[in-house]
C-alpha cells in the first residue's frame, strides 16, 4: 500500500514537472481605454503615484486603511510607493524607472501574500483630441509556478482590474476642469506636483535677458553632466516679479531634477505642490510670448486666483529648429495655496 502512494506520488510529482515544461514562462496582461483630455495632463497623472492611489486605484476601495509612504520627486523617475494592507491588496511597493517619451515604465514588487514582481507600462497617445491611455504588466514565472499557470487565467485576474481603474481613471480626468480660451490660447488647469530645481537668481532687464538665459544654461548642464546627475528637465525659468516702468524681472534660470539629487555650486529652488496650476503650450519666438501672459492674467482676474511664480519651460532647441513658430514653451503659472516657493542655497 505505502509502495503504492509513494508511485502515485511520483507519478503527480513527473506529470507537474511536465506541465512546468509546458506552462508559459512569461505573462502579459495589457488594457486600454480612450480619454477625452490633453496627453500631456494625462501623463503627469499617470506618472503620479499619489494621484493613482487617492483618484483611480482599483485596489484602494477594497482597503480603505490600507498603510501606504510616498517617497520621492511626484511625477519623476525614482520616486516609489510602498503599501500594506489587508488580505486582499497584500503588500509591496512600486517605482516610476522611467518616461521615455509615450511610455511610462514601473517596476512592481509584492511581498505579500507571496514574494513576486513585474514590470508596469503606462502609454498614452494623442488620439485626435482625446488620448488613448493603455496599461500594461509583464512578469517571468518561475519554473515550479509555470505548471500552475495552466490552470489560472492571469488576463482575467489581473485584467478585470486593469479595466476598473481604467474606467476610474477616465471619469476622473474627464471630470477635470476644461480648458478655457482666452486672448486665442488655450488654458488648462493642472496639478502641480512638488519640484526642485538647480540655478542661478538674478535681476534682469528685459534687453538683457537672452543673454543671461544663454550663457547661464550651458553651465548648469555641463555641471550636471559632469556631476552625473540623471533624469534633469529641460532648461527652465522661474519668474518671481515683472516691472513693466523700470524693465526688469526677478527671474532664476533653472534645470529640475529629483529631490534626492544635488547639483554642487549652484542656487536650490523647490516649487511646492499646488493644487492647481494654469497652463498654456505657446508656440512662437521667446519675445513675443506677452499675449499669453495677457491671456494668463485675464484668466486669473476672471476666477480671482493669485499665483506664487512663473515658470517657462522651453522644450524646443532653437539650435535644431530655427522656424521659430515650432518653439513650444510651456507655461505655468503656479496658483497660490498655503504654500509659497522656498528658495535655499546649496
Amino acid at each position: 500500500m505505502l509502495k503504492k502512494i509513494i508511485y502515485i506520488i511520483a507519478g503527480l510529482v513527473v506529470i507537474y514537472l511536465v506541465l512546468c515544461l509546458i506552462g508559459p514562462k512569461k505573462v502579459q496582461v495589457e488594457r486600454s481605454i480612450t480619454v477625452n483630455a490633453s496627453n500631456e495632463v494625462i501623463k503627469m497623472q499617470l506618472a503620479d503615484f499619489k494621484f493613482f492611489q487617492q483618484k483611480w486605484s482599483p485596489w484602494a476601495e477594497k482597503d480603505t486603511a490600507m498603510k501606504t509612504n510616498f517617497e520621492g520627486e511626484t511625477g519623476q523617475p525614482g520616486s516609489k510607493y510602498s503599501w500594506q494592507g489587508n488580505k486582499e491588496v497584500g503588500s509591496g511597493s512600486m517605482e516610476l524607472i522611467a518616461i521615455n517619451g509615450d511610455t511610462i515604465l514601473q517596476k512592481i514588487i509584492f511581498t505579500e501574500p507571496r514574494p513576486g514582481g513585474g514590470d508596469v507600462y503606462l502609454i498614452a497617445k494623442p488620439n485626435g483630441n482625446a488620448t488613448a491611455v493603455t496599461w500594461g504588466m509583464k512578469f517571468d514565472i518561475g519554473f515550479m509556478m509555470r505548471g500552475m499557470m495552466l490552470f489560472m487565467n492571469m488576463d482575467k485576474m489581473i485584467g478585470t482590474q486593469y479595466e476598473k481603474g481604467l474606467a476610474k481613471f477616465k471619469q476622473v480626468m474627464e471630470a477635470e476642469p476644461t480648458a478655457k480660451t482666452y486672448n486665442g490660447y488655450e488654458i488648462k488647469e493642472v496639478m502641480w506636483p512638488d519640484r526642485n530645481y538647480f540655478g542661478k537668481k538674478e535681476t534682469v532687464t528685459f534687453d538683457k535677458l537672452g543673454e543671461f538665459f544663454a550663457t547661464t544654461y550651458p553651465k548648469i548642464f555641463n555641471d550636471a553632466i559632469n556631476g552625473k546627475l540623471e533624469h534633469t528637465g529641460p532648461p527652465s525659468a522661474i519668474f518671481y516679479s515683472y516691472n513693466e516702468e523700470k524693465k526688469q524681472t526677478e527671474c532664476a534660470a533653472v534645470i529640475s531634477v529629483p529631490n534626492e539629487q544635488q547639483l554642487k555650486g549652484w542656487e536650490k529652488f523647490n516649487v511646492p505642490a499646488a493644487n492647481i496650476a494654469l497652463q498654456i503650450a505657446y508656440y512662437g519666438a521667446y519675445n513675443k510670448s506677452a499675449n499669453a501672459h495677457m491671456a494668463m492674467d485675464a484668466y486669473m482676474k476672471e476666477k480671482g486666483l493669485t499665483h506664487t511664480c512663473v515658470i517657462e519651460e522651453y522644450i524646443t532647441d532653437p539650435m535644431t529648429e530655427k522656424d521659430t513658430t515650432k518653439w513650444l514653451t510651456n507655461i505655468y503659472y503656479v496658483i497660490k495655496n498655503s504654500d509659497n516657493v522656498q528658495i535655499s542655497v546649496q
